[in-house]
């Protein structure tokens, strides 16, 4: 166990090339538990004696208690002397909870799952424990797991109850057991009812509620507030608040969340509970929060994987239903705002568009599909090694339908090399992009246009993000508070869903329109000077899909089926040769590929 507070200095490092000495954060630097409790423990070597039964235990610690409270040891203590004394019983191990078993709390009671299947099984036929409501303090739910344990025939033995009113199925056993439950279940009501009173005092006065600290501050004097409710405020930590007014600064300049963690762990000695760098994940985590702009935070729910919540709807209000201040902000509420759109705008960007990975730009990401179940094909990179030693890496297109749904899913898989596909595509569109093609599209569409102008879309798009602009002003302006600030953020969300949609209509209107090029020549011109990014939107404005069959002993150009969009029309020929690519751009396709190809055909 540690005795370091939360954010306490862990030492000093000093740096071997300048000689500055900087402190050390360790972070987290939370106060960890003494004793971890496994949720089930079997007692090593323990057999059931002649003449004994064998029992179980279940201890329960009714909530997270600071190191040092000893109610698990002391449960245990207690019911290992009573069945001692009776003799009759040999305990073969214990379940564990560390929990809340009240009804507005929230529950993770692993010990007592864990015990409820071993009864459910037939493989514990006995249980004690310190207390009934050590077990459940819900009526309903308490006088129901008595009788369960009746019907499976399982003995329950108590240190303060009576065996008999456990164990007897009469009325005046349910009776009493009833009435002790509904006894718990009133005792834990009342007692959440005065603690929730207090911790919205606690959160309405500003004052810090206890446990984990926010990144950026620590526990101040103790102080009484103008109404005259005492508590404890939050000020400034002299590491992490410069820290993190150097990380908001770093943000708007367009650094990154890993140029942050460098420099956390260069300049202020931040670091992770290993020793590296904090992640990204985190410093995030910490940027987002309202916390940053010195509102109090209450009643946040737990993080769930994609599930997306609003934090500004998780700040505490006084009485006016004005947020409430309780800790010195680290920058303005409209520099927060920037700061968050910043990183929500680089976290669509990257949902947006796959990024390359490995040494292979994965050109027709997104794109290519299988031939025999119809999904998405994915990179897969594998190094092979030679007699030589070097290694070999090749680089392939692949279904992974059964991996990601179950076996079974695709009967034949597709997969294609990546280079002869890439290769392939590529002269498919040399070959489809014509001059001839490019005029006659350009016409049919000016003559669609004619007919039905998107001059009103435009305007329509051009008004809705105007719309958009105002709202984003008025928010950086404080104009709404209070509960309206949720409002107006809906507002917004509206509005951009509605821009999204303008502008997927205007793309689907002006397809040919979105093309970089005007000519072939112009494309063979700038296809050697585009990014992976440019060549991917490329082909994304040409082709709608395009289709692999499984036969690996085809060549690719019988194997790769592409589809140009409608707009575009179809090929007016199969396009198995590169007559009109330019040869700087063409790549050889490996022996194996010209082996297997028929003398009738020429290799490239």
């Amino acid at each position: 166990m540690t005795d370091m507070a939360d954010g306490q200095v862990d030492g000093v490092v000093v740096d071997g090339a300048t000689g500055a000495r900087r402190p050390v954060v360790r972070r987290p630097g939370r106060a960890t538990r003494a004793v971890t409790y496994p949720a089930f423990r079997s007692y090593d070597g323990a057999t059931v004696r002649p003449g004994t039964r064998p029992i179980w235990l279940y201890l329960r610690l009714s909530r997270y208690h600071r190191d040092g409270w000893d109610a698990i040891e002391r449960q245990r203590i207690d019911l290992t002397r009573k069945l001692d004394a009776e003799g009759c019983w040999t305990i073969m191990g214990e379940y564990v909870d560390n929990d809340s078993a009240s009804a507005s709390a929230a529950r993770n009671r692993k010990g007592w799952h864990a015990l409820n299947a071993a009864i459910d099984a037939g493989q514990v036929t006995a249980v004690a424990f310190w207390k009934l409501d050590r077990t459940n303090r819900i009526a309903a739910r308490c006088i129901e797991w008595i009788a369960h344990c009746q019907a499976q025939r399982v003995m329950l033995v108590s240190h303060q109850d009576s065996s008999d009113e456990l164990n007897t199925a009469t009325a005046g056993a349910k009776l009493v057991s009833g009435i002790k439950a509904l006894l718990a279940e009133v005792e834990t009501d009342t007692m959440s009812e005065r603690q929730r009173s207090a911790k919205r005092h606690t959160a309405e006065a500003g004052f810090h509620h206890g446990g984990m600290l926010p990144f950026g501050w620590m526990s101040g004097p103790r102080e009484v507030d103008e109404l005259g409710r005492r508590g404890v405020r939050l000020v400034a930590h002299p590491v992490e608040f410069a820290a993190s007014e150097a990380a908001v600064a770093m943000v708007l300049e367009g650094k990154s969340l890993s140029d942050i963690a460098d420099r956390w762990r260069a300049e202020f000695g931040i670091t992770a509970a290993d020793g590296g760098r904090m992640s990204q994940a985190s410093i995030r985590r910490f940027l987002v929060s309202p916390r940053m702009i010195g509102y109090r935070m209450r009643q946040v729910p737990e993080h769930q994987r994609g599930v997306k919540i609003n934090l500004l709807d998780y700040v505490a209000l006084d009485a006016n239903g004005d947020p409430v201040i309780s800790q010195p902000p680290v920058c303005d509420r409209p520099t927060w705002l920037r700061m968050v759109r910043e990183l929500e705008a680089r976290s669509t960007a990257k949902a947006a568009t796959r990024q390359p990975w490995g040494a292979h730009g994965w050109l027709l990401t997104g794109l290519v599909h299988c031939g025999t179940c119809g999904g998405r094909l994915y990179g897969h990179e594998a190094a092979h090694r030679r007699v030589d030693g070097t290694v070999v890496r090749r680089y392939a297109y692949q279904c992974q339908a059964n991996r990601r749904h179950g076996a079974g899913t695709c009967a034949q898989p597709a997969r294609v090399p990546a280079e002869q596909a890439e290769v392939f595509v590529t002269g498919w569109l040399f070959a489809f992009l014509t001059d001839d093609r490019l005029a006659k599209v350009r016409a049919e569409q000016a003559a669609r246009q004619a007919a039905t102008p998107t001059g009103s879309l435009l305007a329509e798009l051009d008004e809705t993000r105007a719309e958009r602009d105002t709202l984003i002003a008025q928010q950086d302006g404080g104009t709404y508070k209070g509960k309206m600030v949720a409002v107006l953020l809906g507002m917004i969300a509206d509005v951009q869903e509605r821009v999204d949609k303008l502008e997927a209509q205007l793309d689907t209107a002006t397809v040919i329109e979105g093309l970089p090029v005007a000519s072939h020549a112009d494309l063979a011109r700038q296809w050697p000077d585009m990014t992976l990014a440019q060549r991917r939107r490329l082909l994304a404005r040409v082709i709608d899909r395009i289709d692999v069959t499984a036969d690996h002993q085809l060549p690719v150009e019988d194997r790769v089926c592409v589809r140009p969009h409608p707009q575009l029309g179809p090929a007016d020929r199969p396009i198995d040769d590169r007559d009109q690519i330019p040869g700087h751009l063409i790549r050889q396709r490996p022996a194996a590929t010209a082996a297997r190809r028929p003398a009738s055909q020429p290799a490239t």
